[in-house]
């Protein structure tokens, strides 16, 4: 085996950890050399016992690593190490960089122009629905959407991404052939179509707790920016932002209701210093990004970008109200996403919502 192969046997230990690896590859000059370190050498490096090194040594005979690459090959996910080509250039400067990325999908050059969006899985109505309009907006500028394909904030922004035609970027916690949850496994297949399902851990490996904490650095790592829409006191959101801090990324939160528990991180992350979010135009302004220099117009002046659905909902409406069923049978939309679609124009300011119905506030915005 060459040191790329060891360096993806070695991950197969799923006891070692992208950080075990990298100590390893340190303390023994290669992966090679630490595939083949006698067991009491292994069991000298710190974090790596009798059984992580009983591990290791049944490596030696290349089996595993075989039947790794050969599923990989069947089901059309690319390997990577952080010395080949395709790794992203991005993680080469975060501290704990993965040794070895599973990619199912593509990363491609104008990924490195990425805005990762996470939040609560039990997120709002409210959050839920800023989450879809920060990432239709930031998709429509050209950010690919970086998130963790969690229940409720990270799964609205993979969608909206996905519903504004852009890119859209998920890091999982499990292998990339393992689907969780277990209801996404469309929004997984349309991610892979349209961006990439991404994971430091080998296939078949399963959602244990444990590797969630650790893939936040890797979602933080691929993006310019982690904006945080909602999060409670210990959220997983959290920590990706404090890894973001460490790794000179910029840090945004969207202010909430006071009295909501998923507004305390938020408003923690904004008390210590993160910008602000209300719309695109904050976050391209902190990037030192100009919306003149993109394909797409961003930011709040004008219209923002809307999503098809978004546009035929609009042009449904006119100046006198219509009622939510009104607009299911003029656009034929789903009710669903008649809902969220005008709780989506609603906070643009592009419809206002009286008793009885919801009316255009402008000419403009198709």
């Amino acid at each position: 085996m060459d040191e790329r192969e060891c360096t993806i046997a070695l991950n197969l230990v799923g006891t070692i950890g992208g950080a075990r690896l990298a100590n390893l590859i340190q303390r023994f000059g290669s992966a090679r050399d630490a595939l083949w370190a006698s067991e009491a050498a292994l069991r000298n490096v710190g974090g790596i016992g009798p059984v992580t090194a009983q591990r290791i040594v049944a490596l030696r005979d290349g089996r595993l690593l075989r039947e790794e690459l050969r599923r990989a090959a069947q089901l059309g996910v690319s390997i990577v190490t952080s010395s080949d080509p395709g790794y992203p250039e991005r993680l080469h400067s975060i501290d704990h960089p993965p040794p070895v990325l599973y990619i199912k999908g593509g990363i491609l050059p104008s990924d490195g122009f990425s805005l990762a969006i996470v939040g609560s899985r039990h997120g709002s109505r409210y959050g839920r629905q800023v989450a879809r309009l920060l990432a239709g907006e930031a998709a429509g500028v050209g950010f690919t959407i970086v998130s963790g394909m969690a229940r409720g904030i990270d799964s609205e922004a993979h969608r909206a991404a996905l519903e504004s035609g852009g890119r859209t970027i998920a890091v999982l916690g499990c292998g990339v052939d393992v689907v969780y949850p277990p209801e996404n496994a469309k929004l997984a297949h349309e991610i892979a179509g349209n961006g990439a399902l991404v994971s430091e851990r080998s296939l078949g490996t399963r959602p244990f707790g444990q590797n969630f904490p650790a893939r936040n650095r890797i979602i933080s790592g691929l993006a310019l920016g982690v904006v945080v829409v909602e999060a409670g006191e210990g959220s997983g959101a959290l920590i990706t932002a404090k890894f973001a801090a460490d790794q000179g990324r910029e840090v945004f939160a969207v202010p909430g209701d006071i009295r909501s528990p998923l507004s305390r991180g938020t408003h923690h992350l904004i008390k210590e210093g993160a910008r602000l979010v209300e719309g695109i135009g904050d976050i391209l302004e902190e990037l030192g990004i100009e919306p003149s220099h993109l394909g797409r117009s961003g930011g709040r002046e004008g219209n923002p970008h809307l999503s098809a659905r978004e546009k035929r909902v609009l042009e449904a409406l006119g100046f006198s109200p219509a009622s939510a069923d009104d607009i299911v049978n003029e656009t034929g939309l789903a009710p669903r996403d008649v809902a969220v679609a005008l709780g989506s124009l609603e906070l643009r300011g592009l419809v206002e919502r009286f008793f009885d119905g919801y009316v255009r506030r402008s000419k403009e915005g198709g």
